[in-house]
């Protein structure tokens, strides 16, 4: 386990994290405190993903997403050790605490993401989300493997994260039975190839887990198991909804239908769709369009989500990282998913929330940079 703590955890970042400084950004995430505060997050630094001078921003509004803040807490890592931080993931428990999570790579000549060490997922948690000032706990390592999607809560009081880990052969996740405290590493079903994985789990009505997966094939993976524990996970297998090989949501509302927003699309990134399921995720009845993109320059990817007590849903995803370099949000509710388009007053689609320039603010940096970044890719696997 990592003993070092390799970030840098900065909570008054200036000017150089405002976005006419930024060459690319995208893989957002959101979230709402008790309270109504929204708080977004992304990453960006240097001139691509992963990049030695990556950095994990942190911005919050309070009108509900109509203005944003400039960043108010940055985290980046070492790279001088080696290190990189990278894809923060915002998630709210049970108690009102948020969690900030992220992931360090290990960027070490040779390093490879079949090293169990080469990511790990680390958390900071803030008691009170609502405070004008917050305090954060330390970054604290809590397991091997890459989480880019939020935990559920299941009805056993389990909490289960999908961190997966590219060093095993298995669709792998982390249970905790004390609240965040301690996570447990758990497997489910043999992944059908080697990829980023970002699984999410929703627990059915009937008390089994049911299991989506990014796969190389742009079609989600599915696999389930018959009980609360885990065990027996049946084998996994493609389904028939595609993903655009990219990140997925999914979730139950409240209203006890289940949401899912995918990239309806085989070869690029376009298609943003939130559908609905009535019958716990074996068939998909509604389906709204979020965003169409415009390949090859405009993809829409990376959807995150949250629902809030009086039924809306909003939504974050990235458009263009290193072209239009957008991060947007859409307002929405099941009327409008069930109607096929925008019936609620106040529902809104494809609202930027933060653009880069796309013309860099220094060309010549910009250059010096992105040759740099080429060549060092070459030296670690990505």
């Amino acid at each position: 386990m990592p003993t070092q703590e390799p970030f840098i955890i900065d909570t008054a970042p200036g000017e150089a994290y405002f976005e006419r400084f930024r060459f690319w950004q995208g893989c957002p995430t959101i979230l709402r405190t008790p309270g109504g505060r929204l708080f977004a997050g992304w990453y960006s630094g240097g001139v691509g993903e992963p990049d030695p001078e990556n950095y994990n921003l942190l911005v919050r509004s309070e009108d509900g997403g109509m203005t944003w803040r400039s960043p108010e807490l940055v985290i980046s890592g070492r790279p001088e050790e080696n290190y990189i931080a990278i894809d923060i993931q915002l998630w709210l428990d049970p108690r009102g605490r948020m969690w900030l999570f992220f992931a360090k790579i290990s960027c070490a000549p040779g390093a490879q993401p079949t090293d169990p060490d080469h990511w790990t997922t680390w958390a900071m948690v803030c008691a009170d989300p609502d405070a004008e000032k917050l305090t954060w706990s330390r970054p604290r390592f809590l397991v091997t493997g890459f989480l880019r999607t939020q935990p559920a809560v299941l009805s056993n009081g389990d909490w289960v994260m999908c961190a997966y880990d590219r060093s095993s052969q298995y669709l792998c996740y982390a249970r905790s039975r004390d609240g965040g405290e301690t996570w447990k590493q758990c497997r489910a079903a043999e992944r059908l190839s080697d990829t980023f994985d970002e699984t999410m789990i929703l627990e059915r009505r009937d008390c089994s887990l049911l299991m989506f997966a990014r796969d190389k094939v742009p079609l989600l993976v599915r696999t389930t198991c018959g009980g609360l524990e885990g065990k027996n996970w049946e084998k996994a297998s493609y389904t028939s909804l595609l993903s655009g090989c990219s990140r997925f949501f999914l979730r139950r509302l409240r209203s006890g239908r289940v949401l899912l927003i995918r990239n309806d699309a085989a070869a690029a990134r376009t298609n943003l769709v939130a559908e609905l399921s009535e019958d716990d995720g074996e068939t998909w009845k509604y389906s709204l369009l979020l965003d169409a993109g415009d390949p090859p320059f405009r993809s829409v990817s990376y959807p995150d989500a949250v629902e809030t007590p009086d039924g809306e849903i909003l939504v974050i995803y990235d458009s263009g990282r290193r072209t239009f370099k957008e991060i947007r949000m859409a307002r929405i509710t099941e009327e409008d998913i069930m109607a096929g388009k925008l019936v609620d007053y106040s529902s809104y689609l494809a609202r930027i929330i933060s653009k880069a320039p796309g013309k860099p603010y220094d060309e010549a940096l910009f250059e010096k940079k992105n040759a740099a970044w080429q060549k060092w890719k070459q030296t670690i696997g990505t």
